[in-house]
């Protein structure tokens, strides 16, 4: 297999790893011994926390990628709270245990959401944020919202306008063809291996990973409605506005990443000219959780500079 074919590969299977199910989470009914729910509108956020060990030295609010949830955060987590961080890991509306959009609700965009939760956690000045892959836009577009003491962006993806793509994605039959996808598809174990592998290029890390973490909020029912709405709602990535997000910014990629092509990774460094770069040589698009411990290194001295 070329590195081209699974590439194509790799990016047709994130595409449907993100759609999440038209389910909402009871409060009641959680998910993970940390969870907390957050209510606003229609919405019910899903989030984790981890608290710091120690002294004290900030909060981190954590924003997932395409088709994840807050556990792809749980590494980063675990190792920026030892070195004294509070933890809070997000999952944004149609993923993890978060709300489900459908066509009756009234509808709240991912960005507010978060600023929202932010808010009512703690001052936004008092915030770091990090975003990996589709949540680095996220977290582009929420640092122009609120003021954060600074940004984190792990293999960052910019969210172009979806134009036809949107519109096409609202088709029943798409919504059916996807719910079928994520309820039957993600129960075949080789084939979520080898999507682990082609996203980490990590071989042992790929043959002890829990799937379950992935897999389980992408068998809900809804999945396909789920990921229509998100295609349709999204919004863009504003580079322009990124000038004016006034604190020191780390943008990180990896070498061996088959979902940022060299475009996008151009695009998220022209949009920071003074950011501080760290590129993780031999990582694959999911290095946050592989490589949880030198990034932690990474962020830390980012950090306390």
């Amino acid at each position: 297999m070329t590195k081209k074919f699974l590439s194509i590969v790799l990016c047709i299977a994130m595409l449907f790893m993100t759609a999440i199910p038209a389910f909402a989470a009871d409060s009641a009914d959680l998910p993970y011994e940390n969870s907390r729910f957050f209510s606003y509108g229609d919405y019910e956020l899903h989030y984790r926390v981890v608290e710091h060990e120690g002294l004290y030295k900030g909060r981190i609010m954590f924003i997932h990628g395409f088709g994840q949830s807050s556990y792809s955060w749980e590494n980063m987590a675990d190792e920026m709270s030892a070195k004294g961080y509070d933890c809070y890991c997000v999952d944004l509306p149609n993923f993890g245990y978060s709300t489900r959009e459908n066509a009756d609700m009234e509808l709240i965009d991912r960005e507010t959401l978060v600023e929202k939760l932010m808010l009512s956690i703690a001052p936004e000045y008092t915030w770091t944020l990090a975003g990996h892959s589709m949540g680095g836009a996220v977290a582009i577009n929420v640092a122009q919202q609120v003021d954060v003491q600074k940004l984190m962006l792990f293999c960052a993806a910019p969210v172009a306008e979806m134009g036809d793509m949107g519109s096409m994605m609202s088709s029943p039959i798409m919504s059916g063809m996807l719910d079928f996808v994520f309820k039957y598809l993600t129960k075949i174990d080789i084939l979520m291996r080898l999507i682990v592998y082609m996203a980490t290029a990590n071989l042992e890390f790929t043959k002890n990973y829990n799937l379950e973490g992935v897999t389980a909020p992408l068998q809900l029912d809804g999945t396909g409605e789920g990921l229509c709405m998100l295609m349709q709602t999204m919004r863009p990535t504003d580079l322009e506005g990124a000038a004016n997000i006034d604190c020191p910014v780390l943008i990180v990629n990896a070498e061996k990443d088959m979902i940022i092509n060299d475009s996008m990774k151009q695009q998220i460094s022209d949009a920071f000219p003074s950011a501080e770069h760290y590129l993780v040589e031999g990582g694959g698009h999911i290095c946050i959780e592989d490589r949880a411990e030198e990034l932690a290194n990474v962020a830390y001295d980012f950090l306390n500079k």
